[in-house]
């Protein structure tokens, strides 16, 4: 079976919790704004690459208005919990240069992180990807998130130096994916959303 990009997926967290991966909706627009007021200022600085304290407008219009071809936010929400905004959102750009391209970006709330919630983001954004034909993702991290760069690392992805950080790119072809932990789980999850 095909992935399918207007799915959701009961999917069960680590400790057993409950919880549902699908695409960002437009009924998200609160809890998007509520999701990063919980961010601690390390993990917005992290995914932001400034000390920013709320989030402009229009970023949050962007990803509730997707180009179809060109961009996709996925999201891990709790549907039993009023209380927690989501577990954390994935997206990725196209480049307008490279239609093979995308840029992609992670966002997991603080009590959640280290718990493969990227890994379960990641294999939404790569079959949603792949069904477009964007074929490599592109990551820009800063230097002190060392947990992104150890995890793309044990992907495989090649990493370039930029100023304050680093260019990863990752290829979407499995078979170029290094063998190690972060790899099966990412095979994982590929094969749970393609089935």
């Amino acid at each position: 079976m095909a992935f399918d990009p207007a799915a959701h997926y009961p999917i069960v967290l680590r400790h057993g919790v409950p919880a549902l991966l699908r695409p960002l909706c437009p009924d998200d627009r609160d809890a998007i704004q509520a999701a990063f007021e919980r961010l601690s200022p390390e993990s917005a600085y992290l995914r932001f690459w400034s000390r920013i304290r709320e989030l402009n407008p229009r970023f949050i219009e962007t990803l509730l208005s997707p180009v179809e071809t060109r961009q996709a936010t996925w999201v891990i929400v709790l549907p039993d919990s009023d209380d927690l905004p989501g577990v954390g959102g994935g997206s990725f750009w196209r480049s307008p240069e490279d239609p093979t391209l995308a840029e992609v970006s992670f966002t997991v709330a603080d009590e959640f992180q280290n718990q493969s919630i990227g890994t379960v983001l990641l294999a939404a954004l790569w079959a949603h990807a792949r069904s477009l034909g964007i074929r490599q993702f592109e990551a820009h991290v800063l230097d002190s998130n060392l947990v992104m760069r150890g995890w793309w690392d044990a992907l495989g992805a090649s990493a370039t130096r930029m100023e304050r950080g680093w260019r990863l790119l990752l290829s979407l072809e499995e078979g170029q994916l290094d063998p190690s932990s972060a790899t099966r789980s990412l095979r994982h999850w590929l094969k749970r959303l393609e089935s």
